[in-house]
């Protein structure tokens, strides 16, 4: 080497020793989007298995000064709106690992993810300079960051989901938009009016009559190609996660009316069965005597509170009541023919329908309201926590009903005599969860567990069908069936595991989307629907029933 090039090698070395290394590049290894149902317990299983010591945590949600905090970015139309979500953040000590979920409508999620192109997450910069919001309790995984970082953010404004997490399949999902979409059929409400016939790509909001939020129907395909660009569509699987309870909850505010009884500690109103349900909900008759209850008082208007038909919380019990037929004596029945539903009057082109507050028929002087909510969340905190004697249906969870639970003023019902939390009924007060609030494996929601109480579904994820968003798919899976019992026991784990003897009942599956019917045993792949299917012991298999029960 000469004496210039030794010097030039030397200056090279100098500015190498003052240029900081580069920061290693940030691995996104989840990026769901879905239903409410496992929001809290993916957390948790991702904090405490996954992310390892030192690791941070940031929650959001509603607005921040540029619109939503986080959203559902749907590329493939610039007409297409966007979805706002509640987002969680995970991410290890180093910043060079990130799961995030952002919690939407079940089937928003599968729309997001099934979408070519896939849909993107996007997060307001605001996050970056503003603290957590603690959505989830402190007591769980303590504070929140005082900010999203820089890295965390760059690595996960417009990533493209990579998993749903839903409580309804795919093929039920695909079923249930294409009803939305379809127009109104007021014979067997095999469509909504939300559009005006399978093909139509960009439905009409669903807007709710207690705020400014809306629902979105929009096209989607599960197989073949997308509607709106033609490209394929990925192939998918599902994970299984565990079975989630829907119940009734109710304002128990007034003592002459859905709260009689209660400062007695012996409430009047106990019980919802599926022709009371059907009665109140379809607007037939939404008042105290349709319950028939001995002792209640004298007649009074009751609100029923529907859920936008798109997310798990409005269909489970759309397919496990009131799409069973009154004509039929109750479930099961065959098919989804039957002429009834909870959308029974409902059109949206009408006046006070989209949003809908109408009022029920008059019978005996008294007319009560329908209304539609957007999401749990609203179920609850803006309908059940502040209407007196109104009844909304809600996929439980302890952060779901945590707005009215350990509190007389409201109240759950049994089913058909059956209470859908504890083995026996008490008070029908909510339980609270300290967070934790751990149970001894295989205790959680026995009425479910031993199969007398009916009104439930199996959470699930969707995911690619092979490679790496699979495997860290079933990863957080795991870490939520794992510390389930352990922290938030919101549902019953899908499989055997800590101790816990898993579900012992499955959902028959049946031809749904043009899906051939699999119950998934004997390590079978899992195909068609199953909401509202019969419920059936795990076991010798009897073969696929066509009913929904």
């Amino acid at each position: 080497m000469t004496k210039a090039n030794s010097v030039v090698a030397a200056l090279l070395l100098a500015a190498t020793a003052i240029v900081p290394a580069a920061k290693a590049a940030v691995t996104v290894e989840i990026n769901a989007v879905g239903a409410s149902a496992s929001w809290t317990t993916a957390a948790i299983g991702v904090y405490n298995q996954l992310a390892g010591a030192g690791a941070g945590h940031y929650t959001v949600k509603g607005t921040c000064t540029s619109g939503n905090c986080a959203q559902v970015h749907d590329v493939r139309s610039t007409s297409i709106p966007p979805d706002g979500g509640n987002l969680w953040v995970v991410w290890n000590a180093a910043q060079t690992e990130v799961w995030a979920y952002t919690s939407v409508d079940a089937i928003v999620g599968i729309r997001a993810f099934m979408a070519n192109p896939v849909a993107q997450l996007q997060i307001d910069p605001e996050t970056e300079t503003t603290p957590g919001q603690n959505l989830i309790a402190t007591t769980l995984w303590g504070s929140d960051a005082s900010a999203l970082p820089a890295a965390i953010y760059t690595a996960l404004n417009n990533a493209p989901f990579t998993a749903a997490f839903s409580g309804l399949r795919p093929e039920d999902a695909k079923f249930i938009s294409t009803r939305v979409l379809s127009a109104l059929n007021t014979t067997n409400y095999s469509g909504l009016g939300y559009g005006t016939g399978p093909t139509t790509l960009i439905g009409t909001q669903i807007l709710s009559s207690f705020s400014s939020s809306t629902a979105n129907p929009e096209a989607f395909n599960i197989k073949g190609t997308d509607p709106f660009t033609g490209l394929a569509i990925k192939a998918w699987t599902t994970v299984d996660i565990g079975a989630q309870a829907t119940i009734f909850v109710t304002n128990r505010t007034n003592p002459n009316g859905l709260g009689a009884g209660v400062s007695s500690g012996t409430p009047i109103f106990t019980d919802i069965s599926n022709s009371v349900a059907q009665t109140i909900f379809e607007g037939t008759e939404c008042d105290g005597n349709a319950f028939n209850a001995l002792g209640a008082p004298a007649n009074f208007p009751v609100t029923a509170i529907l859920t936008e038909p798109l997310g798990a919380n409005a269909n489970v019990p759309e397919f496990t009541i009131f799409r069973c037929g009154k004509s039929t004596g109750g479930c099961p029945i065959t098919g989804n023919t039957q002429n009834d539903s909870q959308e029974e009057g409902v059109n949206p082109a009408l006046p006070n329908n989209n949003p809908l507050n109408l009022p029920c028929a008059t019978v005996g002087g008294i007319a009560g309201t329908r209304r539609r909510a957007i999401g749990v969340s609203e179920d609850v905190s803006s309908g059940v926590a502040k209407v007196e004697d109104s009844i909304a249906y809600v996929s439980f969870s302890y952060g779901n009903v945590s707005k009215i639970a350990g509190s007389a003023n409201y109240g759950y019902l049994t089913r058909n005599g059956v209470d859908p939390i504890q083995a026996t009924y008490t008070n029908g007060e909510l339980p609270t969860c300290a967070s934790p609030c751990p149970v001894t494996p295989g205790t959680s929601f026995p009425n479910l567990r031993n199969g007398t109480y009916k009104d439930w579904t199996v959470v699930m994820a969707v995911t690619n069908a092979s490679g790496v968003n699979l495997t860290r798919t079933k990863l957080v899976v795991t870490a939520i069936q794992d510390n389930l019992n352990t922290t938030v026991p919101d549902f019953v784990p899908f499989i055997a595991v800590g101790g816990d003897p898993g579900l012992k009942y499955y959902r028959s599956h049946y031809l749904q989307s043009t899906y051939n019917p699999n119950n998934g045993l004997s390590s079978q792949k899992e195909a068609g629907g199953d909401v509202g299917g019969c419920v059936e012991p795990v076991g010798p298999a009897p073969g696929v029933l066509s009913c929904h029960q």
